[in-house]
């Protein structure tokens, strides 16, 4: 049992002083005085080594548009749920109005951010944008409608409400 305790013993010794890293025979060779005193933009022109450049942030992954549009030519992100209680539509051959409304879980700017992006796409051109208190209000004019997109917070872990009011508008032209 003494030879055991014994072996256990130098073993343990063994590990330790050759893990060490503060034995003598471990430590780095101190790196010459001139080296010490240069700057640190001397010491890359002399190595001619460029600094790295860090990668610019990824932007947040965009919204997607929805493939049950209400309204064919209103862009919906695709992951927003329509509030039925709250949304009507009205549409015949020469008329076209409504009000839509949706909760949805992405921040107002990246709801915003889709109708910058989409809303051209059929044919909505970008008249004014507002933001107050956390809410974000964007109107967009077409050739005989306007839409309005409110985006707001409903409190913290409840999403945003997205509403689109879609009239007829008599200043850009006749409703189609």
């Amino acid at each position: 049992m003494g030879r055991l305790t014994a072996y256990m013993v130098a073993g343990l010794m063994l590990v330790m002083v050759s893990g060490c890293e503060s034995m003598p025979w471990k430590r780095e060779a101190m790196p010459p005085v001139e080296l010490l005193e240069e700057t640190e933009s001397e010491v890359q022109a002399e190595t001619k080594v460029e600094p790295v450049k860090t990668p610019a942030p990824k932007p947040p992954e965009a919204l997607q548009l929805s493939n049950n549009q209400r309204i064919k030519d209103v862009p919906l992100p695709a992951k927003a749920k329509e509030d039925l209680e709250r949304s009507y539509i009205y549409e015949s051959s020469n008329l076209q109005f409504g009000r839509m409304v949706y909760t949805i879980r992405a921040s107002v700017n990246e709801v915003a951010q889709f109708y910058i992006d989409n809303a051209p796409d059929t044919g909505w051109h970008l008249d004014n944008v507002k933001q107050e208190e956390g809410s974000a209000a964007l109107l967009f004019l077409k050739e005989g409608k306007k839409l309005d997109v409110l985006v707001s917070p409903l409190g913290m872990f409840r999403g945003q409400r997205l509403v689109l009011n879609l009239v007829p508008d008599s200043a850009t032209g006749t409703n189609p």
